[in-house]
């Protein structure tokens, strides 16, 4: 099943031809020459392997049977955090489907029993206790616990506020939860939450190309989302966003109600007038770009026709086929928050947007590739810390956490690390959730 998949994305792999673009961020858009890279992997490894490029070759390698399936591979082509910075880039200049080639080959790797193994022993704990760092102590509903919150779909509200603390496990995604559950609640939304119901999305799986099992675990929760009796689904982590609103179409259908980010949907509130941001909040601050809130967001779009060659190796499709640039996630929301708190003041990173690098916290790297992890988030710490920021901001608990787990090792300022909501509830209600 793996193997027709990677066939059918073959005349993408064969429009690589090695130009390197992938492992950084289109010329054009350099501020900075310290920080232009775009792939973590290839900035650490400095070997062309680790890069979106060489995982094209690869897979190529693989269908024309010049080479097999083994650790030594898999070694390679799991580090690498699926931020899809090598996608977009790649798509400054050519429409190519990088990241789809990139999964498709570790579903294959997965599939052929390749996966590193402590990716594997963190899957069996996924599909077991429905958290992939082993049992958890608390129950997917236990954030929401004594906060009098409706529970849904036996009690009735119009916003669903899905937490999916489990795919993330730390307690950055309790606490940001929480905090989402008092703004909501201060402007008054009617919302509830399905508590012990609540699924876990199936990021990791999808993360770490176990495909069976990520189709079984998205189907699950989009089940549950779609029958919670909601309109809106409001999501509080920038990855599980990406998941439902990019992934989800793809592998286990669409969901019927409408997937908001908590910051979309703080926005929204802000600029109806339901929500005041009245205490000032005297800070300094830079706002990092999740990969998977911001070009890994993007819906797909459907298409049908057919893709011609020309000169051998030239490919194009008739009618011209939407691709997904990276350039349409959720870009302005968190920056419009931002720019309302008074007293905060915003400055701009040297990558951003669709061209943010990557914080090191997806992908399975944290438990296979502890040192790419870390790399990626010193060096990103190092960029906003050179903004002359007090706080660098987010609106991913995966960024958090990665950040916070490795900030010991930066080389600059001393940056504090926070999430978004905890700067929206200190505005609005000058208290802590």
């Amino acid at each position: 099943m793996t193997l027709e998949r990677l066939k059918n994305l073959e005349a993408e792999m064969k429009k690589c031809f090695r130009c390197s673009l992938c492992k950084m961020i289109p010329l054009p858009v350099v501020a900075r020459a310290e920080y232009s890279d775009g792939c973590p992997a290839a900035r650490l490894f400095h070997f062309h392997g680790y890069s979106g490029s060489g995982k094209q070759i690869m897979a190529l390698s693989l269908l024309d049977g010049r080479i097999t399936v083994d650790a030594d591979l898999a070694e390679v082509v799991f580090a690498c955090t699926t931020c899809g910075m090598c996608d977009v880039a790649c798509k400054f200049i050519m429409e190519a489907e990088r990241h789809q080639v990139n999964m498709a080959l570790r579903e294959h790797i997965v599939e052929q029993g390749f996966a590193p193994a402590v990716l594997k022993e963190k899957t069996v704990s996924l599909e077991r206790d429905n958290c992939h760092l082993g049992r958890p102590e608390k129950t997917p509903g236990e954030w929401a616990r004594n906060l009098g919150l409706k529970v849904l779909p036996k009690e009735k509200a119009r916003v669903l506020l899905y937490a999916d603390v489990l795919s993330s496990g730390g307690a950055a995604a309790v606490a940001t939860a929480r905090a989402s559950a008092a703004i909501l609640r201060t402007a008054g939304v009617d919302f509830g939450v399905l508590g012990d119901k609540e699924p876990v999305s199936g990021l990791f799986a999808y993360w770490t190309g176990h495909r069976e099992l990520f189709v079984r675990l998205a189907e699950t929760a989009l089940g549950r989302l779609n029958h919670a009796g909601a309109e809106t689904v409001v999501v509080t982590s920038g990855a599980t966003l990406g998941l439902l609103r990019s992934k989800y179409p793809e592998y286990a259908g669409r969901p019927r109600v409408e997937i908001l980010h908590i910051t979309e949907y703080i926005d929204r509130l802000l600029k109806g007038g339901r929500l005041k941001l009245t205490r000032p909040v005297n800070k300094t601050v830079t706002y990092h770009d999740p990969c998977y809130l911001g070009r890994q967001s993007e819906p797909p779009v459907a298409w049908q026709g057919q893709t011609k060659i020309s000169h051998g190796c030239m490919t194009y499709t008739i009618p011209p086929r939407p691709v997904n640039t990276g350039a349409n996630g959720v870009y302005e929301p968190p920056r419009d928050i931002l720019r309302a708190i008074p007293g905060l003041t915003l400055r701009e990173m040297w990558r951003i947007r669709e061209y943010s690098f990557c914080c090191g916290g997806g992908g399975g790297v944290p438990c296979a590739y502890p040192e790419l992890a870390a790399s990626a988030a010193v060096h990103r710490l190092d960029e906003a810390a050179d903004t002359g920021a007090d706080l660098l901001v987010t609106a991913c608990d995966h960024c958090v956490d990665n950040f916070n787990r490795n900030g010991g090792g930066r080389k600059k300022k001393n940056l504090a690390v926070v999430n978004i909501v905890d700067l929206v509830n200190q505005a609005a209600s000058g208290g802590k959730s």
